[in-house]
């Protein structure tokens, strides 16, 4: 699959469009619809920019060519049927990230996480997601836990082979998709069992691409909650300590839950 470069726009008044941009149906979040981290991801690798917020509007469908237009402001837009189902934009992110567990306690972590993942079942609404689903063999299966008392859930992950370019580096999508359910799960030990949420906004910077087979820590916290609102911050941090990506990401408990 070809790495598209970054979308320019060609000065017209109206917005640019480019070539669809289709999610492999086995990149889903819910098994209808997109990986919020990875279609976020996906949107800021075309957009360019060092640090991109992305607005997730709508469920991304799978396996369908979605169209790009680059706004006159530079924004780009993701649409389908006619209506704007994502939006990215240029953004500043200011983040501070909590000290990591060390290597053994973020991993101690992570396999009892996954024990209790295991245990809800395969029909467990987010078993297959891409990024945190353990009831497949083809996803990152990053389901950190919680270490200590202050909210923070962290795990070890080592990216493989397939989620790399050419050169032997992550991809964007693959490192966004790794920063964002995370968040969620945080948010999920302060909740009621068994309460949807939904990634509506993601703003993050990848600093120093990670490498193929390279060992990481990869965390994520609560930050504040207003009403149906939940903040959240996550971040991945090599074995030396430095942070390689950070994100921070606005959650959503639905209307109906």
């Amino acid at each position: 699959m070809r790495d598209p470069r970054p979308l320019q726009h060609d000065g017209r008044d109206d917005a640019g469009s480019a070539e669809p941009l289709v999610i492999d149906p086995l990149r889903n979040g819910p098994r209808s619809s997109g990986n919020g981290g990875w279609v976020a991801g996906s949107l800021a690798l075309r957009l360019g920019t060092p640090v991109t917020s992305v607005a997730l509007r709508a469920p991304v469908p799978l396996g369908t060519p979605l169209q790009l237009r680059l706004q006159p402001d530079g924004s780009l837009t993701l649409g389908h049927a006619g209506t704007v189902v994502a939006e990215a934009a240029a953004a500043t992110l200011e983040l501070g990230i909590p000290p990591p567990p060390d290597l053994d306690a973020a991993e101690a972590a992570g396999v009892v996480a996954r024990l209790r993942s295991e245990r809800r079942g395969a029909t467990w609404p987010y078993a297959h997601c891409f990024a945190c689903g353990f009831a497949r063999t083809d996803g990152l299966a990053i389901i950190p836990g919680p270490v200590g008392d202050d909210g923070l859930v962290a795990t070890t992950w080592t990216p493989p082979a397939w989620v790399g370019g050419a050169d032997g580096r992550v991809r964007v999508e693959a490192t966004w998709a790794a920063l964002d359910c995370p968040a969620g799960i945080a948010w999920s030990h302060r909740l009621p069992e068994g309460t949807p949420i939904v990634t509506v906004r993601m703003t993050a910077s990848v600093e120093r691409p990670l490498a193929v087979g390279e060992r990481c820590r990869v965390i994520a916290w609560p930050i504040a909650r207003d009403g149906r609102k939940l903040h959240a911050g996550s971040a991945i941090v090599d074995d030396s300590g430095t942070v390689r990506a950070r994100s921070r990401q606005l959650w959503l408990i639905p209307r109906d839950a």
